[in-house]
């Protein structure tokens, strides 16, 4: 049963984000032909500081979910109610104080661009339309998360992937329908508000039992989480988020849009390589209740193993790709250069390797165990990226975060998650082990060296078939390798991924 609901979460998940990463090449493009490279970083420069405003919620989305855990897997019924009701409450006031807080800061939002050309009032009405599109989904984190826990994530993503679909498309058409960027934005609240009431339509259908309608028991228990929780929010905030604040204010809102162009690529595998383990972090957390530790570290083990090998396969063409790619297809319109590429694949290659552990402590529910990594993963992507950002621009504060990243989340959560949980193994074999990873990094970086120092690309056509032909090639070297020093147990494990409950 959990071979089925992972392949669909999963299938449910990547298909429709690789059609919107699609339609989204193509968006960006004609964004930055119809409303400029300006608006395009206006725009990111909303997602940024929405982001920053969203600290409110504390992180308490992930506290639910994992509050639900033990009563779904117990089968307490009536606990799991109680704590969906205190849900309810919880997001309902955070969604209202988002967009209260929303309305106070829009007057100030230009203050954070460096020689815009945009109005105060322009700047502020857009950024609280983009808030609002953005505020709506709190109102519908309770049966979000319900269709998580039940492991039915399939539900979820058929309803807010098909939205994104729809906005995507309709996006398409009002910028070659030349509208204007505030009409646009208008469309995002309709759709994101029409998807998620989606989902509330299905939740309620699926699991009537889970009504709160007429209960007068809330268990708000789970919102103690947020003394953790809240390190972790802060720490995504500035990995995620700092870079283009920092750019927009110090560097203009056209190193923005060359940022963004980098970063919608990275952002578009980040995603699809997310969904890996967000398909399956509610199994791995009903599957790490049951306390089988060996079986927890074997399908860690093997979890590792594949993300090696997914890094290794795309972390290297993206290297050789990115810059040619952007080159080609935005015809000279943002400028490239060799560092920001080499700082990109950097942070792909080390978001790729981290994503067993952080998979792992987020289903354990690590948050208070991990507080001191969420500090220290701040506070050092933050000063390296006020310190690079004047040296070396973008490519600074890119690197910035692949470094803090290394060492927060894949250093100092692999020590906890080994002390917490596989406390019958030791960290430094786990190290031990991926040294030859970075050893085969290493020389498929020269063998690609070798093969594209003379080559030059000059149109789509032969971009694609050039990088097509090398991806496949290098895969299957790669794989060879990967057989001959017998790390290809994840095969099987992906073809009946946790096939029985005790696998």
């Amino acid at each position: 049963m959990r071979t089925k609901k992972s392949f669909l979460n999963l299938l449910t998940d990547l298909i429709p984000l690789v059609i919107i990463s699609i339609l989204g090449i193509f968006k960006l493009k004609l964004f930055i032909d119809v409303l400029g490279d300006k608006t395009l970083g206006l725009y990111q420069l909303y997602s940024q500081v929405m982001v920053y405003v969203a600290l409110v919620d504390g992180g308490l989305s992930s506290a639910l979910l994992f509050a639900l855990y033990k009563p779904n897997s117990s089968g307490n019924t009536e606990k799991f109610k109680e704590i969906v009701a205190a849900g309810y409450k919880v997001f309902a006031l955070i969604g209202i104080i988002i967009f209260g807080l929303t309305a106070i800061l829009s007057p100030f939002v230009h203050y954070l661009i460096k020689d815009t050309i945009f109005s105060n009032w322009f700047v502020a009405i857009t950024f609280l339309i983009f808030a609002l599109s953005n505020v709506v989904e709190y109102f519908f984190v309770p049966q979000r998360t319900i269709l998580e826990v039940k492991e039915k994530k399939y539900v979820l993503n058929i309803c807010i992937q098909t939205g994104q679909i729809l906005l995507s498309i309709a996006e398409i058409i009002m910028l070659l329908l030349h509208c204007k960027f505030i009409y646009i934005l208008l469309m995002h609240v309709v759709i994101r508000l029409l998807s998620n009431i989606a989902v509330a339509i299905c939740c309620k259908k699926i699991y009537p039992e889970y009504s709160v309608k007429g209960l007068t028991k809330k268990d708000f228990e789970f919102t103690k989480q947020i003394k953790h929780l809240i390190f972790h929010k802060i720490n995504g905030l500035v990995v995620y988020n700092i870079d283009v604040i920092l750019i927009s204010s110090i560097l203009g809102l056209s190193a923005v849009a060359i940022y963004s162009t980098y970063n919608y690529v990275i952002n578009m595998l980040r995603n699809i390589l997310g969904k890996i383990s967000g398909s399956i972090t509610a199994i791995i957390g009903n599957y790490l209740s049951e306390g089988n530790e060996k079986k927890s570290h074997e399908l860690f083990d093997e979890m590792r193993s594949m993300m090696f090998f997914v890094a290794i396969i795309i972390s290297v063409p993206l290297f050789f790709a990115l810059g040619s790619f952007i080159d080609i297809w935005y015809e000279g319109k943002i400028e490239t250069q060799f560092l920001i590429t080499l700082a990109f694949s950097i942070y792909m290659y080390v978001y790729i390797i981290k994503i067993p552990t952080t998979t792992f402590v987020t289903s354990a529910g690590l948050f208070k165990e991990t507080k001191l990594s969420a500090l220290c993963d701040t506070i050092i992507n933050l000063s390296l990226s006020l310190l690079l950002i004047f040296k070396t621009g973008i490519s600074g504060v890119v690197f910035a975060t692949a470094f803090s990243s290394f060492v927060a989340e894949y250093i100092m959560k692999t020590n906890v998650l080994y002390k917490h949980v596989f406390t019958k193994k030791k960290s430094t074999e786990f190290y031990r082990k991926n040294i030859k990873f970075l050893i085969f990094t290493l020389f498929d970086l020269l063998i690609g060296y070798l093969i594209f120092m003379n080559i030059k690309i000059t149109n789509i056509l032969s971009w694609f078939l050039i990088f097509v032909l090398y991806f496949i090639i290098n895969a299957i070297l790669i794989y060879v390798v990967f057989y001959i020093f017998k790390e290809t147990k994840f095969i099987n494990r992906f073809k009946c991924l946790l096939k029985k409950e005790t696998n």
